[in-house]
């Protein structure tokens, strides 16, 4: 009796040991066979013998058995997909230490959603016209230009006079086409746009817009969700 008794308590105590010991020998493993390949963690999946590789801007899957990588998107019987919802999970957790000011703030209502987005996306413009409709929020934008055209816009707005009405002007299109605007020579507004450039590298921002509302990231302008999130 005593002796089952020992057996199951060294179970208990050693067994997340070995558990960690496992993870580490995985994760040097693939630092051994792929030491090019970067990543912030290497987690189990539900699948036995499958890993998770995050590495800060998308994931991945690895073998230590067979010692391979699998890319693609892993999706449940339901039609989840796991690798979208685990992606989305740790962007909100560093969307949440983001520090907003630098950011520009649009509005005072008590609900408060950070968005990286660029001037010149389709959606980005749609996102607009909803939340200047709307008065219970407070916007926190960050700026992440896709193009020379829009990194120019991004300046152009921040070193304007009036800040809030150059940004209503820029995503009401008055400065698409290429329009020509002033060359900004400020070095704070230059400071601004370097700190949301890195900070879009730290989140592994990979696209226009992207929401943060209440804890959870909004990958697109999916109004639905935002809507429900808006609306809890």
């Amino acid at each position: 009796m005593k002796k089952t008794t020992l057996t199951l308590l060294c179970f208990i105590f050693l067994y997340p040991i070995c558990l960690f010991a496992a993870d580490i020998s995985v994760a040097d493993k693939f630092r051994k066979s792929f030491p090019k390949n970067n990543f912030e963690s290497i987690t189990p999946t539900a699948i036995r013998g499958v890993y998770e590789v995050y590495n800060g801007n998308q994931i991945y899957y690895y073998m230590p058995k067979d010692d391979i990588i699998i890319g693609g998107p892993m999706i449940s019987k339901n039609g989840v997909n796991i690798t979208r919802e685990s992606y989305s999970k740790k962007t909100a957790q560093k969307m949440a230490k983001l520090q907003t000011d630098s950011a520009l703030k649009i509005g005072n209502g008590k609900t408060t959603v950070v968005e990286f987005m660029d001037p010149n996306c389709y959606h980005c413009r749609q996102a607009y016209k909803f939340f200047s409709q709307r008065q219970d929020v407070t916007l926190y934008v960050f700026f992440f230009p896709l193009s020379k055209e829009s990194a120019n816009k991004i300046k152009y707005t921040l070193c304007s006079k009036n800040v809030l009405k150059t940004y209503d002007d820029v995503m009401n299109g008055k400065f698409d086409n290429n329009a020509a605007l002033p060359v900004c020579t400020d070095k704070k507004v230059d400071e601004t746009v370097k700190t949301h450039m890195q900070l879009i590298s730290q989140i592994g921002a990979r696209g226009t817009p992207l929401f943060y509302i209440k804890g959870q990231v909004v990958d697109g302008f999916d109004l639905p969700a935002i809507e429900r999130l808006l609306k809890d």
